[in-house]
């Protein structure tokens, strides 16, 4: 878990004995939305697995829900197919493999920065060069879809080093960047630390040239966010080649279509003809959602009292 991460998380070595059981319990439930789906004789347009890191299971129970998800979804007419592969020591050959080989065109191999010493102070596992060789690997195998994150106003980045950041990752030339903004979650480590560290952060100057320079290589805005507690009010930007945006980012900034969420801490939006929005939010916690599986599966119910 990194440092500025706020997201309900286990270890994995912490959670691993639960992993099967809630890798079963994921499947059923894809299950059961794929018939609600069938029923209601609704079309998939996009499949996104994230919200986290999916390649931190291991590849056969990351081919378990992939084959999940193609035996009951018809996902044959889905226009994005994306996994968020994201920590570039989570990816094996074996791992990326498998996405590729379940139909997802979409990855994202994520650095947040390619400075190894910022890199440590946020509490990953990686360096700058396991990235260049998870995202050299991605492409042998075959993905022609790539995005990468990074972060502005990491503590310890400096303007010069988040300049060599971006000059680095315009080497390995990917369809989409997505720069976030630090933002100083209260249940993050990070937060808790020293907040004055960050007053003084060169954010807003990287979130410029960052502007500057992407799109001077071809890539153009498509979609922005903002989140409460960012670093100078600044926000999050979706860069992206022509053709090459993500329609997941696009829908669920703009609300306007359903999203049937699975798994722990999974949102499902749902809405209505008026365009009222509904939520129905899974359990966070492993335990939880695989001990209380069959209560949360009670609230299915309103998808089809709302669709």
């Amino acid at each position: 878990r990194c440092s500025y991460c706020s997201f309900v998380s286990h270890s994995i070595e912490s959670a691993k004995k639960l992993i099967p059981e809630y890798v079963r319990a994921l499947c059923k439930e894809i299950e059961i939305l794929g018939r609600i789906i069938d029923e209601l004789s609704l079309a998939v347009d996009t499949v996104y697995i994230g919200g986290g890191t999916p390649t931190a299971i291991e590849a056969p129970q990351l081919d378990i829900i992939m084959k999940s998800i193609s035996q009951n979804i018809s996902i044959s007419s889905v226009r994005e197919y994306s996994v968020e592969a994201g920590r570039p020591d989570t990816m094996t050959r074996k791992k990326l493999e498998v996405i590729k080989n379940n139909g997802a065109g979409r990855i994202s191999v994520n650095p947040q920065t390619m400075n190894d010493r910022v890199l440590e102070k946020i509490g990953r596992r990686h360096t700058a060069n396991d990235m260049i060789n998870a995202f050299l690997l991605a492409r042998e195998i075959g993905f022609e879809n790539i995005n990468t994150d990074l972060i502005t106003g990491l503590p310890g980045d400096s303007m010069e080093g988040f300049e060599d950041t971006l000059e680095k990752i315009m080497e390995l030339d990917p369809e989409s960047v997505t720069v976030h903004t630090l933002t100083l979650k209260r249940s993050a480590d990070l937060y808790q630390k020293n907040v004055s560290e960050f007053e003084n952060s060169p954010a807003a100057q990287m979130t410029e040239f960052a502007s500057d320079t992407l799109t001077k290589h071809g890539y153009k805005p498509y979609y922005l966010y903002r989140q409460k507690n960012t670093i100078e009010n600044l926000e999050n930007i979706g860069f992206a080649k022509p053709g090459k945006e993500s329609l997941y980012n696009i829908f669920i900034m703009d609300e306007t279509q359903v999203i049937l969420g699975a798994g722990c801490a999974a949102s499902t939006k749902l809405i209505s003809k008026s365009g009222k929005i509904t939520r129905i939010h899974n359990y966070k916690f492993p335990y939880e959602y695989i001990e209380r599986f069959d209560e949360l599966m009670k609230k299915k119910d309103q998808i089809y009292e709302i669709i």
